[in-house]
């Protein structure tokens, strides 16, 4: 049970839940602004082709750089994984990886509407698929360096001089 608040943190405080309210707040606040942008991408079929690939594309970059993020190469001795908030670790960036696939899933999603008829919706999921999923990348990058520079630390301390 100590669990659940954790992984409730990792979803409902994140900037990927952030992306997820902005395109929301988007498409409800600013309808005629999103029509407007929908019109204007529906005019560009190079963009509407391709533009789901980001998110989906990601997606295996997320899955790579979470395994390093879970097991560092620079972990010889599994210090990581005995470390007593490892849970919290694995469950952040296993929801960070489930927002991935889910930005993947909405970019999907946009290719199924009917882009000759602008709808704030369109546009709004479109740009909150692709920020969305530069974000969980971005998120999953950033703690990836971060345990490197803690495990180059590590070691640094503990190599003889």
């Amino acid at each position: 049970m100590r669990g659940i608040p954790a992984i409730l943190r990792s979803i409902f405080i994140s900037p990927e839940f952030l992306v997820v309210i902005a395109g929301v707040a988007l498409a409800c606040v600013f309808p005629r602004e999103c029509i407007w942008i929908s019109q204007r991408i529906s005019q560009q079929p190079e963009l509407l082709k391709y533009a789901w690939l980001l998110p989906a594309g990601l997606v295996a970059y997320d899955l790579k750089v979470a395994k390093s993020i879970l097991f560092p190469d620079a972990d010889k001795k599994m210090l990581l994984q005995g470390w007593q908030r490892y849970w919290e670790l694995k469950s952040a960036t296993t929801v960070g990886v489930l927002y991935g696939f889910g930005f993947a899933v909405a970019g999907l999603v946009t290719m199924a509407f009917d882009w000759k008829v602008p709808a704030s919706h369109q546009s709004a999921t479109l740009l909150t698929a692709v920020i969305g999923a530069v974000a969980v990348a971005a998120s999953l990058f950033y703690a990836q360096i971060r345990i490197e520079e803690l495990f180059r630390e590590h070691n640094q301390t503990k190599s003889p001089r």
